[in-house]
């Protein structure tokens, strides 16, 4: 099979636990795109954050950010997709995470927000490399149809936070965990999975000569969407069910190497 397009998540995948891209994982999908592939970034993670590994990469592409609610060309700046969180349901959640004392961000466009600025924000900032802006209290934010909403919290918290909301919104919104103490909050049709098919569209390539390759729940779209679907080794075990093929950890340049066996024929 000829893989025409990778689409590859960054944190817990593409980048290692330095939250850098090794050596070799750059070599792979520079080589690649020599070969006429393209590669795109798809991420949970806002635009400006992932802006910086798609300049390390020399991306002039549409990359997907948001969980797949924002695609954004890296170079051009050009929206060509966008999803956003209808404002009432964004003010029921504010109501329920205040009610819990659950930590809670909310972003619109390049920005994010939150109340104040406690240890689940640093946490965040330092893994994003981007810090949000303090409002004091959502009663008084001039609340915009957001982008993404997410909770930081304790990974088990995660957990019954995500089978709470889900329970409470159902089908209406997307719901996912991104990491173990991110629960993220974006429009239905925002999911890595419907963004990827949107680019592979716009892009005139076959959903069978795609290449996608994430570690998390929020991944699992955009895996069973691509014609080979791979799952990184350091992924959770019923996230590799529905992979096509299972990868080394981020932290073994799983990325090259699945790149290296499928496209550069050359391990």
């Amino acid at each position: 099979m000829q893989y025409k397009l990778i689409a590859v998540d960054l944190d817990d995948s593409l980048l290692g636990t330095d939250l850098m891209i090794s050596a070799k994982n750059k070599d792979a999908l520079i080589k690649a795109r020599e070969q006429g592939v393209i590669v795109t970034i798809a991420t949970g993670r806002m635009f400006v954050s992932a802006m910086v590994f798609a300049q390390q990469l020399g991306l002039d592409v549409p990359i997907i950010t948001y969980q797949g609610g924002y695609i954004k060309n890296a170079f051009s700046h050009e929206v060509i997709y966008n999803r956003t969180l209808p404002i009432d349901v964004t003010e029921e959640i504010i109501g329920i995470c205040k009610g819990k004392g659950a930590h809670l961000q909310i972003y619109i466009g390049d920005e994010y927000y939150v109340e104040e600025h406690n240890k689940y924000s640093e946490l965040y900032h330092e893994n994003v490399g981007v810090k949000g802006k303090s409002v004091g209290s959502w009663d008084r934010f001039d609340l915009e149809a957001p982008n993404k909403v997410l909770i930081v919290d304790e990974p088990h918290r995660i957990v019954e936070l995500r089978d709470e909301f889900s329970k409470i919104f159902g089908e209406e919104i997307e719901i996912t965990m991104s990491r173990p103490f991110y629960l993220e909050f974006t429009h239905r049709e925002a999911t890595k999975g419907k963004a990827l098919e949107y680019l592979a569209n716009l892009k005139g390539v076959s959903r069978n000569n795609i290449m996608a390759i994430g570690d998390s729940y929020n991944d699992i779209s955009m895996i069973q969407y691509a014609g080979l679907g791979v799952a990184m080794g350091n992924a959770p075990e019923d996230v590799k069910t529905h992979a096509d093929y299972i990868t080394s950890s981020n932290d073994e340049d799983g990325v090259a190497k699945v790149i290296d066996k499928f496209i550069l024929k050359r391990g």
